[in-house]
């Protein structure tokens, strides 16, 4: 069984952005909520020139890919012994993605140019800070 973040407030994703952005630049590619029971996303940010990169059909199978491989549960079932999980980082050769859990079906994925240092547990729980004012650790 997985922890759930229960802080009574949505997460406020126009402060996780303005938070990457400001630390990030252009280094930030995109930040994509989701929720797996319904595989529904929403774009929170994506850089203006990616815009026409990644198409709408290429966002759709990137994000619909990362839902249902990287999910929440799946990733726990696999690593049952090591507890709950938080976050899932995927370094590729041009970007890092940081799969950052809010509870077993919701998230959010936030896709950093290569290069870039995330420091683990900081950087997760700089994001929730954004994400949620009363989150507590």
């Amino acid at each position: 069984m997985t922890t759930r973040i229960n802080t009574g407030t949505s997460p406020n994703y126009d402060r996780l952005v303005a938070y990457l952005r400001d630390r990030f630049d252009d280094d930030l590619r995109w930040v994509a909520s989701f929720d797996t029971e319904s595989y529904d996303y929403a774009v929170e940010y994506i850089r203006p020139d990616l815009r026409t990169e990644l198409s709408t059909h290429e966002f759709d199978t990137v994000v619909h890919r990362s839902i249902g491989l990287f999910r929440r549960p799946y990733v726990e079932s696999v690593y049952t012994h090591l507890g709950p999980a938080r976050t899932l980082v995927v370094e590729h050769e041009r970007a890092t993605a940081v799969h950052l859990y809010l509870t077993d079906t919701e998230g959010v994925i936030i896709k950093i140019k290569e290069g870039n240092e995330i420091c683990l547990p900081d950087f997760a729980d700089e994001c929730l800070a954004q994400l949620l004012e009363d989150h507590e650790q």
